[in-house]
């Protein structure tokens, strides 16, 4: 598997996960409005913003060519200086595999060649897969809130890693992390 920064030809599988993920994983934890109206079009226009932003980094896994899944990054809007898992997705079929660690952990990485040593996640309460996954790899309650995803209110939880590098390496030891800058062009 090689985890490497996303460039604009990623877009198209970054935003078709996205909108499936969403549609499947928070059904019944976010309503079916917020859900029902999540299309593609709005989500390649957020993600295509993301790509393009400075302070930000999309990381997308794949294997033999084909996508399996992202991660993005961005500074944590109210922890200063600490890098934010704003989003973590990975496709049905290539799930319980390690992607989510190994981008996890490619996005601690980043965060450290940054001069971070914090990185926080959001999750809806009630997604308890995702969060059991932050937990196992060392994140813990940071706070309690509430979230607004486009108008829809829903009861959150922040967790934080409050030391990096996390523990321990990738699961997966064929994860080779692909050193380029956004749209593929070498750092």
């Amino acid at each position: 598997m090689t985890i490497r920064p996303a460039g604009p030809e990623d877009l198209e599988n970054i935003a078709d996960l996205y909108v499936r993920n969403h549609k499947s994983t928070y059904k019944g934890l976010l309503s079916d409005a917020y859900l029902d109206a999540l299309t593609e079009e709005y989500a390649l226009e957020k993600w295509e913003r993301q790509l393009r932003a400075e302070d930000s980094e999309i990381l997308v896994a794949c294997r033999d060519g084909a996508f399996l899944g992202f991660a993005a990054f961005l500074p944590d809007p109210v922890l200063e200086g600490t890098w934010h898992l704003d989003s973590l997705h990975v496709k049905s079929r290539a799930r319980g595999c390690g992607i989510g660690t190994a981008l996890i952990r490619a996005g601690a990485e980043t965060a450290e060649r940054k001069g971070l040593r914090r990185m926080s996640v959001c999750i809806v309460r009630g997604n308890d897969h995702a969060g059991d996954l932050y937990r196992r790899l060392g994140a813990a309650h940071h706070a309690f809130f509430e979230d607004d995803f486009l108008g829809t209110v829903s009861p959150s939880e922040k967790l934080v890693w409050d030391r990096l590098p996390l523990d321990g390496g990738p699961s997966d030891t064929e994860t080779t992390l692909t050193q380029t800058g956004k749209g593929g062009k070498e750092r």
